[in-house]
């Protein structure tokens, strides 16, 4: 590991923050709110989250794919649609970071175009106040923000579709990559 961004403990200590601003805005609400995960990426972040939400809620998922392999394409497609109508609902969109702004960006357009949610609040992980923005997307409720530039593996954070099961987030080291590329030599034959 080149270096740690998040631990285990400071993933929890953030989710509870994120759970009781989340809680607080709300809080007046009688209806349960859609917590909308962004798959796969957000799943583990999701989880954690909602495990310190208070008020009713509803878990429901998306799935979109704008990277191949370790880069982004710039193009974001949509590969799930949600299962609850959420027309009318408070949903609260969970994702694991902004990166570029890209998929953010997409998602809060199709989403406020195509099911017309009452509101639509963000929820990240991680904001990365990256030097190639495309669309400067701003959430409702973030749990760390950084200036770190390199690619991020762990909870939820991939690295060519493994190692999303750590429970922390790190910045792989050179060393780490080349001892992952036996996993990757069936793709050679594919």
């Amino acid at each position: 590991m080149e270096r740690l961004i998040l631990s285990e403990d400071e993933i929890v200590r953030i989710c509870q923050r994120l759970g009781k601003e989340i809680d607080e805005s709300i809080a007046k609400e009688e209806k349960a709110a859609v917590v909308l995960g962004v798959m796969n990426g957000a799943l583990p972040f999701l989880y954690e989250l909602v495990k310190h939400i208070q008020h009713p809620v509803l878990l429901d998922t998306i799935k979109v794919r704008s990277y191949e392999g370790t880069e982004s394409t710039g193009e974001v497609l949509v590969e799930k649609l949600p299962d609850y109508d959420l027309e009318g609902k408070d949903v609260i969109l969970v994702e694991d970071i902004i990166d570029t702004g890209v998929t953010m960006h997409f998602l809060k357009e199709y989403i406020q175009k195509n099911f017309h949610p009452r509101t639509l609040k963000v929820c990240i992980l991680i904001k990365r106040n990256n030097l190639r923005m495309k669309f400067d997307e701003k959430a409702d409720f973030t749990g760390l923000e950084t200036d770190e530039q390199k690619y991020i593996v762990g909870f939820g954070f991939d690295y060519r579709g493994l190692f999303r099961n750590v429970p922390y987030i790190f910045v792989p080291s050179i060393k780490d990559i080349k001892s992952w590329e036996p996993f990757f030599a069936h793709e050679k034959n594919d």
